[in-house]
């Protein structure tokens, strides 16, 4: 598990790769970390509105002050790109600088351009 801010972190859960509904998303709990799995994103193109609704799951438990960790199969594309997508719009940071830190705090990290595209188009940079 990677942490990037005392109450975001984003992990790799190594189970299959994409799920097709939210009710088989993996649950509970990595240490007090509430798990957030993303992995009904694929790692291609995918609806706005998919990223969108990801970074609300992660913001409700933020705003209830629960720390979240954004888990994908690796750990290393989606989960980072839905943190990139909570620090800008729940922490109001500057998408490059969202980026930044994410990179930075993240060895693995690796977001595929779909992804930063998809963001980028979202948050209008």
């Amino acid at each position: 598990m990677y942490n990037i801010l005392t109450n975001l972190a984003t992990h790799g859960i190594g189970k299959p790769g994409i799920i097709e509904r939210y009710v088989n998303c993996e649950i509970g709990f990595i240490d007090d970390f509430r798990i957030i799995d993303v992995r009904t994103l694929i790692d291609g193109e995918n609806v706005p509105s998919e990223y969108l609704l990801n970074i609300v799951r992660v913001t409700s438990y933020l705003e209830l002050r629960e720390k979240v960790v954004i888990c994908c199969r690796v750990g290393a594309s989606r989960s980072n790109a839905i943190a990139v997508g909570v620090l800008v719009r729940y922490f109001k940071m500057d998408f490059h600088k969202a980026m930044e830190l994410v990179i930075s705090k993240v060895p693995i990290c690796n977001i595929l351009q779909p992804h930063i595209m998809a963001l980028q188009k979202l948050f209008k940079c």
